[in-house]
């Protein structure tokens, strides 16, 4: 026998006799939430279904030995128990049972990192879930929509959005955790490609958990939170350091290089010609009648008697010795 708070169930087929499906699924979930052990659920969930007198109980416990070996790390066999649930509830018409069976088919795929057939079967949830117009059922399925998604990583813009129907789904049902999941999980996939978003949903799901009292699931959203700032730290150093490369320095001292007094004898200046340049030999004193006609000046001539004065629009400086020097 199993204790379920302060009831106790006996082994064989007796709930299936007195309950329906959904009261039957509900008991199974009871015992995994109260601490026991998912052999032992397994055990008695596997007993009861084959104790059934009629399909619906049957599929009941079915999906509850499903839930367990999920819990037990068991996918392959809780896909197989899932899928036969979910079969049998959606013949009996039971839309209710077969989205919550079609949600563990969910987690199965998830568990074996099958993504595609997880968003595949969690599109079937959500449809069974609206269907059937349960608030609850509805928000849990879209929940496991958002994080087939995400994992799947091909649309993460489809993932944030059904992250935040989600949360909205869980919210207006009255389920905080479900509203503070879907606010994390939205804010993990617009890190993806917003991460500005990312901190203001991941703040959003800080406030909804400690809202909630999940503790678990705050410490998991402060973490989207540190990943977000750290994340738009890195893209604005990113930015700054593009901007400061392209354009280049602000002032670069330029450094003249150095070179040694140059002495000996006079190199030889292919521009230099006419009379007026400076020569090493001293000037020869003209005659004053001797004068060049010029019939329009525009500027005052100025004869050739330094090195300097015919070399400044070359900038270019020679060091020559005195003519007295040279004598």
């Amino acid at each position: 026998k199993l204790y379920v708070g302060s009831s106790v169930v006996h082994k064989g087929a007796t709930p299936a006799r007195m309950s329906q499906p959904w009261d039957l699924i509900q008991l199974g979930r009871g015992w995994l939430a109260e601490g026991e052990s998912p052999e032992a659920v397994i055990e008695e969930a596997v007993e009861a279904a084959a104790a059934a007198e009629d399909e619906g109980g049957r599929a009941a416990w079915l999906l509850v030995a499903a839930e367990a070996e999920l819990a037990a790390c068991r996918a392959e066999e809780s896909l197989q128990h899932a899928c036969e649930a979910a079969a049998a509830f959606t013949g009996l018409g039971d839309r209710r049972c077969a989205a919550a069976a079609t949600c563990v088919v969910v987690d199965a795929h998830l568990t074996r990192q099958h993504w595609g057939a997880a968003v595949e079967a969690a599109a079937v949830a959500v449809d069974l879930a609206r269907k059937s117009q349960d608030a609850l059922c509805e928000a849990s399925a879209l929940l496991r929509l958002a994080r087939a998604h995400f994992v799947q990583n091909r649309d993460p813009y489809l993932a944030a959005s059904t992250a935040l129907a989600a949360a909205k789904a869980a919210g207006d049902a009255g389920d905080k955790r479900g509203a503070a999941e879907g606010l994390r999980i939205a804010a993990e996939a617009h890190l993806l490609y917003d991460p500005e978003q990312a901190l203001v949903v991941a703040r959003q799901a800080v406030t909804a958990c400690e809202a909630a009292g999940d503790v678990r699931a705050c410490a998991e959203a402060v973490k989207v939170v540190a990943a977000a700032k750290a994340q738009i730290a890195t893209s604005q150093q990113a930015a700054q350091a593009a901007s400061t490369s392209t354009r280049g320095d602000a002032y670069t001292k330029h450094t003249w290089p150095k070179y040694a007094q140059q002495r000996g004898e006079r190199p030889i200046d292919p521009f230099a010609s006419g009379d007026y340049m400076a020569t090493a030999e001293p000037a020869e004193k003209k005659n004053k009648d001797d004068k060049k006609l010029f019939l329009r000046k525009a500027f005052k001539w100025v004869e050739g008697r330094h090195a300097t004065d015919a070399a400044w629009y070359r900038q270019e400086l020679r060091f020559l010795p005195h003519p007295e020097r040279l004598q």
